[in-house]
């Protein structure tokens, strides 16, 4: 009898402590979404924990509070700082497993990430929160063997909600189900090159070897023009030594099937005597963009220089006056095209972008122009570009710790007085 006594009171002990460890849940960290949110859940901690004093104006705030939870799995601890929120999940109760697949619940499947521990990490990425979920193993070494003990800590970071078009480009963007990606590339020995790509320059003298096509591409039949030529003519032909004449081989790829669309087998410039091509492909592409299709041709406006300074000065102005709608406005065309024409869903592609400008507003004090350049004409003299001769570049931005250059494409649209950036 005495034994069975025994017996009755340790289960009763070990099921108020089994109660008392696993707290009601009451804070969720699941239901918060962004910094202000973050906020407002420090707030109710404070108010319904004030024999805590918990100090709200620190910039890490470390809580232990019961009733922690994120999607009822139990918060062991958390760190709360102006940039990101720590979780650490309780080492009971098979937390590590728990948490993970809840967040698989909520955030779909992800793939390992590189980690330089034994722990394993996993990442999910939206225009809304950046979270990372590191699982500790105490008594398992790999998924399939999750412990009771191991453990997560999932670090959660709240990214800005932009709501001007230039930060959400991706979601305009259109998926096809085939999305070519041609890209010129180029073996070459003792070279450079001077290369269009329907009659508009891409580069001059250039010894570079991958240059991608699609932001130059406006229809079903594409051309380069290419001219080979020796890089450092005072390599010569030596008695008794061996010579090998420059040379060069092409290859025009799709990179999304890898398939090669042209090749030139391997030639040689003799006699230092440049080599001038002309590739045809077919560039066809399941979206064309406008781009200067709908361009008036420049080559006899008489006010053309004017026009392109009146567009940097515009460029400048909305600069210093931190003006964001204008940023758009001056770029959108641009960075719209070209994320479509690489057929890029990805948030981060234009947010990051939008981040480059927004840096660029931020810092910037004063901006000088070019007023000697010269004009070149493509595309049948509907997209220009100019080369300064005064300034490095048309546009140089001067701030505390920053600076930047500026020089684009220009065209001006059918029925219209002004220039607009297009590449």
């Amino acid at each position: 009898m005495k034994n069975i006594i025994t017996v009755l009171v340790l289960s009763i002990y070990t099921t108020l402590v089994s109660c008392d460890s696993v707290a009601t849940p009451r804070y969720d960290f699941a239901e918060v979404k962004s910094s202000s949110q973050t906020k407002a859940l420090i707030a109710k901690m404070i108010l319904e924990n004030k024999e805590e004093n918990i100090d709200s104006t620190s910039s890490f705030i470390d809580l232990t509070l019961k009733g922690m939870h994120y999607a009822d799995v139990p918060i062991k601890s958390a760190l709360i700082t102006n940039s990101y929120t720590l979780l650490t999940t309780d080492t009971v109760n098979f937390s590590g497993k728990k948490i993970l697949e809840v967040l698989e619940a909520e955030k779909g499947l992800t793939n390992q990430t590189n980690s330089y521990s034994d722990d394993v990490e996993f990442e999910w990425k939206d225009e809304i929160e950046t979270k990372k979920l590191e699982v500790n193993f105490v008594n398992g070494k790999h998924l399939a063997a999750f412990g009771n003990k191991d453990y997560g800590k999932l670090t959660i970071t709240y990214n800005p909600i932009y709501t001007i078009p230039l930060a959400k480009i991706h979601s305009k963007v259109k998926v096809f189900d085939t999305a070519p990606k041609y890209v010129l590339n180029i073996k070459s020995y003792n070279s450079v090159f001077d290369i269009s790509i329907n009659d508009v320059s891409i580069a001059t003298d250039t010894d570079s070897d991958t240059f991608n096509l699609n932001n130059y591409i406006t229809g079903p039949n594409s051309s380069i023009k290419l001219t080979a030529k020796t890089e450092d003519k005072t390599i010569k032909k030596e008695p008794n030594t061996y010579y090998e004449d420059p040379s060069f081989s092409i290859q025009i790829i799709d990179n999304s099937t890898n398939e090669v669309v042209k090749s030139i087998e391997k030639t040689s410039i003799r006699n230092n005597i440049p080599v001038n091509l002309k590739i045809d492909f077919n560039s066809t592409l399941p979206y064309y963009p406008e781009a200067w299709t709908n361009g008036t041709d420049l080559r006899n406006s008489k006010d053309l220089k004017e026009k392109v300074i009146a567009l940097y000065t515009k460029l400048g102005n909305a600069i210093l006056a931190n003006d964001e709608q204008a940023i758009n406005d001056l770029f959108y065309q641009k960075d719209f095209e070209t994320q479509q024409l690489d057929f890029d869903t990805n948030f981060e592609t234009a947010r990051t972008k939008w981040e480059a400008y927004l840096t660029m507003l931020l810092n910037t004090y004063k901006y000088t122009l070019a007023k000697d350049f010269d004009i070149e004409f493509n595309a049948g003299g509907k997209l220009i570009y100019t080369y300064a001769k005064d300034k490095s570049d048309m546009i140089i931005l001067t701030g505390k710790n920053y600076d930047d250059a500026f020089n684009h494409f220009l065209y001006q649209p059918k029925g219209t007085n002004e220039l607009k950036i297009i590449r």
